[in-house]
């Protein structure tokens, strides 16, 4: 825990306090509907209960499977979040997500399947994300040669479009995917809808500890129910974009 994370659940306090207190003033025809819509809202999607309730719909298609569930030709793995060079540091670094993806992809090369993997990510021409994450891999012992990089797309869309001309390229139509759980459905489905077979490799999934820490207010339950409704928002888009 750190400094911070107290303050939270402190405003939320404050906040179901004043909606009690403007219950009690106020009379049947001036209920505070919408105030306690908003601070029973909040504290839901700040609770590990709330940010399960959401990442359901997005990840009960996938079983927690330590080994991809199929056989492929390559692996892809999505780029997240890379943090460009700094002065002093004239490097770019993986953000946790993609860390945790590529790592990921590296595991299952090393005790699933040494096949080619992809790296889909492009960022800032001079430091595209698929060259942090190709660093990263050959910093794991994975030989140069099996690592291919797609490095314009900056969005799921772009990273099935772009990658699927690489792998199509190379006459690979069936690959193992590794992106988050909450985030499969609209990775996969995009890359089915360039042509590419998509066996699912979640790295992670979202999980409640049972026990009460999952009904109090978290910094990382807001993250985590952030994403969800991100991944939500962005099926009904890309649904409507007709990329899925």
């Amino acid at each position: 825990m750190t400094y911070i994370e107290p303050i939270l659940p402190l405003l939320l306090l404050l906040g179901f306090v004043d909606v009690a207190r403007t219950w009690r003033r106020s009379d049947k025809r001036r209920r505070p509907w919408l105030q306690t819509f908003v601070i029973v809202g909040i504290a839901f999607v700040t609770t590990n209960v709330g940010a399960w309730v959401l990442a359901r719909p997005l990840e009960h298609p996938y079983e927690h499977e330590t080994f991809p569930n199929g056989d492929a030709e390559a692996i892809v793995v999505l780029a997240g979040g890379v943090n460009p060079p700094l002065p002093g540091r004239p490097y770019s670094l993986p953000a946790p997500d993609t860390y945790r993806r590529v790592q990921h992809g590296a595991w299952l090369f090393k005790y699933w399947k040494a096949v080619p993997i992809l790296v889909c990510g492009g960022g800032r021409p001079d430091h595209p994300h698929s060259e942090t994450m190709r660093r990263v891999l050959e910093a794991e012992g994975i030989p140069h040669d099996l690592i291919w990089t797609e490095s314009r797309s900056n969005n799921t869309h772009e990273n099935a479009v772009f990658g699927a001309e690489v792998l199509r390229a190379h006459n690979v139509s069936r690959v193992v995917l590794v992106v988050e759980a909450n985030g499969m459905t609209r990775a996969s489905r995009s890359f089915q809808k360039a042509g590419i077979a998509v066996v699912p490799s979640p790295t992670r999934y979202t999980q409640l500890s049972r026990s009460f820490r999952d009904v109090l207010p978290a910094w990382p339950a807001l993250q985590s129910s952030g994403e969800s409704i991100h991944e939500l928002g962005g099926l009904a888009w890309y649904k409507l974009r007709g990329w899925i």
